[in-house]
């Protein structure tokens, strides 16, 4: 399924329900909202968006996702996530607000690259703690302005 050149109220857990594939490019998302899903069957393409709300908590993105090019306003919380058997992957993008990776365990590569993160990021912080993420195929940041290893935000 592929959706272009949208406005768009709401993303939720049925566009993906029914779809092995999901690919969202050149939209304007007032909220995306995945919380709790945990095994998301789906493997979705975020592109070019700029997406206002961005709720992921507790989501399992199995067949991995890519967000590229995008713009995210306002805070992103993402506890318990991961779990994912492809690559997550986060490219070219601008996060407003502070992104947090809190208790995630990752089983596929994280890729975390060429983004701006004005409040920072805690995708490799909290180490030490019960809740620092676990990599368990490695992770790859490179180039990406902000700070990615800060401790946990509250």
């Amino acid at each position: 399924m592929e959706i272009k050149n949208q406005s768009i109220e709401l993303i939720d857990k049925t566009y993906f329900s029914q779809n092995d594939y999901v690919k969202m490019s050149n939209c304007m998302i007032k909220c995306i909202d995945l919380t709790g899903c945990f095994e998301l069957d789906t493997e979705i393409i975020i592109e070019n968006c700029v997406i206002n709300e961005f709720n992921i908590h507790s989501c399992w993105f199995v067949k991995g996702l890519t967000l590229r090019c995008c713009v995210v306003n306002g805070y992103i919380d993402y506890q318990m996530g991961g779990h994912n058997d492809v690559s997550l992957i986060f490219d070219e993008n601008i996060f407003t607000d502070f992104f947090n990776f809190f208790d995630c365990e990752f089983n596929a590569p994280v890729i975390f690259t060429n983004n701006i993160v004005l409040e920072g990021t805690n995708l490799l912080g909290n180490i030490g703690e019960g809740y620092e993420n676990r990599f368990n195929a490695g992770w790859n940041a490179k180039n990406n302005l902000g700070a990615l290893n800060l401790s946990c935000k509250v």
